[in-house]
């Protein structure tokens, strides 16, 4: 090399394979994608350029393609650089023994250029491509000579601009040395290639799952009924609230100014026609009632008074406390017809279904509630109720029981006490295909394409020992797996996969507390992706966390209230039972490496 090198590190643009995700910062093997590719650049560059979201520099205009965002990175690179190394941040086994094979390829002489014909067959190359181990070139792995990849730049800036080119523009027509450089050249550009290249981070499900998992169809139920399902559409007004004028208290409708001549019966709630005032008269009215025409205003009994002197009606009188104060509720109040009043995304609890009632609406769209049936696993494992002393070996179902109330938090409908599957390959088979007869998780029908279990909740069977039957079922049964361990603790080992015939399993580990954190948080994940629920991450901060993270793993930890608004955190916990649940309402998530400032997500398990 006679010049300088320098490297232009292109962090990743929408990421529409990834949802929407920052691909630079997704954790492969433990370590940021951005973070191995620009330590394997700058041991064979003088100088390092990022380009795109959150770079040194950034396309113009954003997001206008890999092409533009080249340019933008040689006109940051300093005018000593004399060779270019080009390349993507999805490339998690990239390492610097790659990049000098590259530039060593550079300088050799045309004969040695290896792969396909070119163009011209002879003069100096322009670039020296990777070629991946399936043979593919890899137009973001590559060496240029930068006055040739200025030339090129500048001949595709004349014919028809840089954004939107696809990045194998740039090689058309240039001599190339290509060099098989085998794994090093691997692309991660979806989530099913970051998961199958081992556990992801923690802060990464969501996002896996929701591109991983299709979401349920959407149905119409009657509000009441459509409790617990996420709104698949806009919770739209079909009346207003009120949907008349009425009365928000006991007291007396009136018309005109005061005093006021009491005429008529009382106006009671339900009263269809209630008739009209003139100007000076008044009627009792009751709270809820409707307001008769030709009122002004209504004002409750503490704020008039009423007297009689035999001779004629009853005359009511504005105390001096009525004085700018209004009971009556005019039509559309609280919301018009065709107001908003919840958006996609949102829980239907309670109250909202209640509201949704009162704006008239007799069904509502709706994604869930997802249903459920858990399944444990392990044939050491005896029902919850059975009685002392046990046979050597056996251990009482001690989580089992339990997971249905940490479900229904974490957003699921589940049904039934728990089923239990034998470790046998024959059971778990049945198990995963749903077949009749296998009780917990078959796909019975109970209306057209409706299965009565959205998830199979298993408990057990997610590790990779001799009785540990999943991995082989899900895989003979054709199904997808969308997640395959987290790197967390406790609650590393498990998977989420989706089923041929529609359902979802949800795999957690065999150990109650492990369990238990791996429901309330994935299960959670596993809720929001079938539903499309949005909910936001309560946060808090806990003093001295800097001693409880981990690096290169997230912790799930038991959290209780300090009694200050706080909370505490229990550093050490065991995960063979859940004594160290006890008394602590919430999990706290403490992220990968956390610093003594970074805030926790608090959880809510039961």
């Amino acid at each position: 090399m006679t010049g300088a090198a320098g490297a232009i590190v292109l962090t990743g643009g929408r990421a529409s394979r990834l949802g929407g995700a920052d691909k630079a910062g997704i954790a492969v093997a433990g370590r940021p994608m951005l973070e191995t590719v620009v330590r394997a650049a700058a041991a064979v560059s003088d100088a390092v350029v990022t380009v795109g979201p959150g770079g040194d520099t950034c396309e113009e205009p954003p997001y206008s393609g890999p092409v533009a965002g080249i340019a933008a990175g040689l006109a940051a690179l300093p005018e000593r650089v004399d060779l270019v190394v080009v390349v993507a941040c999805d490339l998690p086994d990239l390492d610097d023994d790659t990049l000098h094979a590259l530039v060593a390829a550079l300088g050799r002489p045309t004969a040695e250029s290896t792969g396909r014909p070119t163009a011209e067959s002879t003069g100096r190359p322009a670039a020296a491509l990777a070629v991946d181990a399936g043979g593919r070139d890899q137009y973001l792995l590559a060496v240029w000579h930068r006055p040739a990849l200025a030339a090129r730049l500048d001949a595709l800036r004349r014919f028809g601009g840089l954004g939107g080119r696809p990045v194998r523009a740039l090689y058309d027509d240039e001599v190339l040395t290509r060099v098989s450089v085998g794994a090093p050249a691997r692309d991660v550009d979806t989530w099913a290639e970051v998961v199958a290249s081992g556990p992801i981070a923690l802060a990464d499900v969501r996002a896996a799952l929701r591109v991983g998992l299709v979401p349920l169809p959407a149905t119409a139920r009657p509000p009441l009924a459509a409790i617990g399902g996420v709104l698949a559409a806009p919770l739209v007004a079909a009346d207003p609230m009120p949907r008349e004028p009425v009365s928000a208290m006991d007291g007396y409708a009136l018309a005109g100014p005061g005093p006021w001549r009491l005429t008529g019966p009382a106006l009671r709630a339900g009263t269809s026609a209630p008739g009209g005032l003139v100007a000076g008269t008044a009627a009792p009215i009751a709270t809820g009632a409707l307001v008769p025409v030709g009122s002004d205003r209504v004002l409750r009994h503490e704020l008039v008074e009423v007297t009689r002197d035999g001779s004629g009606p009853a005359v009511v009188t504005a105390l001096p406390g009525a004085a700018g104060q209004d009971d009556l509720r005019p039509a559309g109040e609280d919301w018009a017809a065709g107001r908003e009043l919840a958006e996609a995304g949102v829980t239907l609890d309670p109250a909202l279904s209640s509201a949704a009632l009162s704006a008239g609406l007799t069904s509502v769209m709706v994604r869930g509630p997802v249903r459920a049936i858990v399944v444990t696993t392990g044939d050491e494992v005896l029902p919850a109720d059975t009685p002392s002393p046990l046979p050597p070996g056996r251990i009482r179902d001690t989580v089992g029981p339990l997971l249905g109330g940490v479900l229904a938090r974490a957003g699921f409908d589940c049904a039934g006490p728990p089923g239990h599957c034998p470790d046998t390959i024959d059971a778990m088979d049945r198990l995963i295909s749903g077949a009749a007869g296998t009780g917990a998780g078959s796909a019975h029908e109970v209306g057209p394409g409706q299965p009565t279990v959205d998830v199979i909740v298993l408990v057990g069977a997610t590790g990779r020992g001799v009785a540990d039957h999943l991995r082989p079922a899900l895989e003979r049964a054709g199904a997808t797996i969308v997640l395959d361990g987290v790197r967390v603790r406790p609650g590393g080992s498990q998977i989420v996969a989706a089923l041929p015939d529609g359902r979802v399993l949800l795999g957690l580990p065999g150990n109650p507390l492990a369990a238990v954190s791996a429901a309330a948080t994935t299960g959670r994940a596993v809720v929001d992706s079938l539903t499309g629920r949005e909910r936001a991450a309560v946060l808090a901060r806990v003093t001295a966390l800097d001693r409880l993270s981990a690096p290169g793993r997230a912790r799930i930890l038991p959290a209780r209230p300090d009694g200050a608004g706080g909370w505490t955190l229990s550093g050490r916990v065991r995960t063979a039972h859940l004594a160290d649940l006890a008394g602590a309402p919430a999990l706290a998530v403490v992220p990968e490496g956390a610093g003594a400032d970074d805030p926790v997500e608090i959880v809510d398990w039961i």
